[in-house]
């Protein structure tokens, strides 16, 4: 019989799935949705919250992935590109960015519909200066 104790966990939503995250991790937000559910679509760019490319919701707020402990996140549900996409407005943004040739190389776009969704989804008067002003594009 081991004398290791579990470490507590804590209840996360992601992308509609029930996940069980160690209490005491240290791991970014960014890194548990990569490394561990290997969740792909947000970006590690600057590491720093500048760039944007990491950029998920979290109960339904634009936030930066590579700044939030993973163990900071009880109860909260968070959201990648990946389930956005598959909503009407997330494709409507989608659609929109293809249609009018804004990928390059692509790295920086799921952050661009995160925060593009963000704006249209809680601001009374979007704005596409405010809703991108976080999001760095090479």
């Amino acid at each position: 019989m081991s004398n290791q104790q579990k470490s507590p966990r804590i209840p996360i939503i992601v992308d509609g799935s029930d996940v069980s995250v160690d209490a005491k991790s240290h791991q970014s937000l960014l890194a548990y949705l990569r490394n561990e559910l290997l969740i792909t679509g947000c970006k590690q760019g600057c590491a720093t919250g500048n760039c944007g490319a990491c950029t998920v919701l979290v109960d339904g707020t634009a936030t930066q992935a590579c700044q939030v402990s993973i163990a900071s996140l009880e109860n909260n549900k968070v959201e990648t590109v990946e389930s956005i996409v598959q909503t009407a407005l997330g494709k409507q943004i989608t659609e929109a960015l293809i249609e009018r040739d804004a990928a390059q190389c692509g790295y920086c776009l799921p952050g661009i519909v995160m925060a593009a969704y963000d704006e249209l989804s809680n601001a009374k008067t979007p704005d596409p200066k405010h809703a991108l002003q976080h999001n760095l594009c090479r």
